[in-house]
């Protein structure tokens, strides 16, 4: 896995929220309808499986922006185990944590996120406490001796760790859902989706000397640099802060997926593929955008997502 992204000739700079107005016609190749059919392939697992063996899945988690009618079928097994690696992960990063939080973006149990600092301590007294940062109700201080909350000293400390492989990890199982969730058969056929799953299962720490043999190109939140094109992609993730963002961007050898969680980048991976026969108009011109909004799941091409990017509009 080499790092860096190139989304093609593609530019545009901006910093207020594009419309992303829906601009969307169902082309013939996208994968079959829950129920339609008896099998269903999974992206996750690269398997065919009964109806009955797989569920729906968010492909943006609902406690991270997403929304029904933006899920695909995938497997079961797989599909419950990640979503505590992965999805449970990221919605509790402590700065994705931060934005739910402030946005009171929720998830399926409803409960308002709030980031609690467990390993923390009042520097006054050196007693140990947990911290509840919350932007709406304030700081909340629980004293663990005598199990009631307290006012806390002048000096609070606390920390928390940061998982540096979840961004793309992440973002390469959203890149398997969103794209056969829009290209369909065309993606299975002719991306190189194995190395996304690799990603996506695989720590960069573990890879060893098989990171050399993947050739997708990636670009985390931290990566610093990139260029131009790359930064206007962080640009238009950050152009839409209440909200989450997928765009997938063909390129000549490759597939481009990025990845946006309410406001904050998460990353893009290249992918090798042969995009020949994807569509490259209307709706998919230069490529594809997806954000769900306040019940809306709205899709716009590429293009016009750089131009009402550029246009401030």
């Amino acid at each position: 896995m080499h790092q860096r992204g190139n989304l093609g000739n593609h530019e545009a700079s901006a910093s207020r929220e594009p419309d992303l107005r829906v601009e969307f016609l169902l082309p013939q190749h996208l994968p079959p309808a829950y129920g339609q059919f008896e099998m269903v392939w999974c992206p996750y697992t690269d398997r065919d499986l009964p109806e009955a063996e797989t569920t729906r899945e968010h492909i943006i988690p609902l406690s991270l922006g997403g929304m029904n009618g933006f899920e695909l079928p995938v497997c079961r097994l797989f599909n419950s185990s990640a979503g505590s690696s992965i999805d449970g992960a990221v919605a509790n990063d402590f700065l994705i944590l931060t934005q739910r939080n402030k946005l009171d973006v929720r998830g399926h149990s409803g409960k308002r996120p709030v980031y609690i600092a467990k390993r923390s301590r009042d520097v006054d007294t050196g007693h140990p406490v947990q911290l509840a940062l919350d932007q709406t109700e304030g700081l909340k201080v629980w004293c663990s001796r005598s199990r009631k909350y307290v006012s806390g000293g002048s000096r609070l400390e606390f920390s928390f760790n940061m998982d540096l492989d979840l961004d793309l990890r992440f973002v390469a199982k959203v890149a398997l859902a969103a794209g056969y969730f829009v290209y369909g058969d065309l993606f299975r056929r002719n991306v190189r989706h194995n190395e996304l799953r690799t990603i996506m299962n695989t720590r960069a720490s573990d890879l060893g000397d098989g990171i050399y043999s993947i050739e997708t190109l990636a670009d985390g939140r931290f990566s610093e640099g990139g260029g131009e094109r790359v930064e206007t992609i962080r640009t238009l993730c950050r152009a839409v802060p209440k909200h989450s963002v997928v765009g997938l961007v063909p390129g000549p050898a490759n597939l481009g997926i990025f990845v946006g969680v309410l406001g904050h980048y998460m990353g893009l991976l290249n992918v090798p593929a042969v995009t020949t026969s994807f569509p490259n108009a209307q709706a998919y011109h230069w490529g594809h955008v997806i954000s769900p909004q306040d019940g809306t799941l709205k899709r716009i091409s590429f293009r016009r997502a750089l131009e009402r990017l550029a246009s401030g509009n």
